[in-house]
């Protein structure tokens, strides 16, 4: 065979296989098998489930009615949101239990702890976040919300002083009904 001839070769093989990997590329793109029908691939082992503590925040689920210690993406139905403020705080539905939004990683969201506590003078009621996880996070910007029990009193249907951890403090207004959510009271835009 001759060197030209060799050459041909190749360069059919070549754009041969480059055809096919581009066929099974668009193929698998498309959720479509070679007959065009959708397929579906089920995992060789089961991935195992997330224990309480590293279970990530359910989508779809409306925020206001959390429970304390539980967590949902989005903000409570009604609320204005804002990405000029990392965190705010409102009232839950429930008597006793704040909503708690913070904005960050979706994959990664920082959460609050399930109680918070009247700080040393009782005028201010201090939420505590869980730790950030490690790893890699998602560079988008949404809001998570966690529902916290604060202590008895807190719920007076007085405005009520909330310290965020380390993302501020806000006056958080009372609940314009019995049975509603309360508005949220972002903190201010550091800069």
């Amino acid at each position: 065979m001759t060197t030209l001839a060799r050459r041909a070769a190749r360069g059919l093989l070549l754009a041969g296989a480059a055809g096919v990997l581009a066929l099974l590329v668009t193929a698998c793109a498309s959720g479509e098998g070679a007959g065009g029908a959708a397929t579906s691939a089920s995992p060789s082992s089961p991935e195992p489930s997330p224990s309480a503590s590293e279970s990530s925040p359910e989508q779809g689920e409306d925020p206001a009615a959390l429970a304390p210690g539980e967590h949902a993406r989005g903000l409570p139905e009604g609320a204005e949101g804002t990405m000029d403020s990392p965190a705010g705080a409102g009232w839950s539905p429930t008597p006793g239990v704040l909503l708690v939004v913070t904005y960050g990683s979706s994959t990664c969201p920082l959460l609050a702890q399930p109680e918070g506590e009247r700080d040393s003078s009782g005028g201010t009621a201090v939420v505590t976040f869980e730790k950030l996880p490690d790893g890699p996070c998602t560079m988008d910007y949404m809001p998570t919300t966690s529902a916290v029990a604060l202590p008895e009193g807190a719920d007076a249907g007085d405005p009520l002083t909330v310290r965020l951890g380390d993302r501020g403090t806000v006056e958080v207004a009372p609940r314009g009904a019995e049975g509603e959510t309360g508005p949220i009271a972002w903190v201010a835009p550091k800069g």
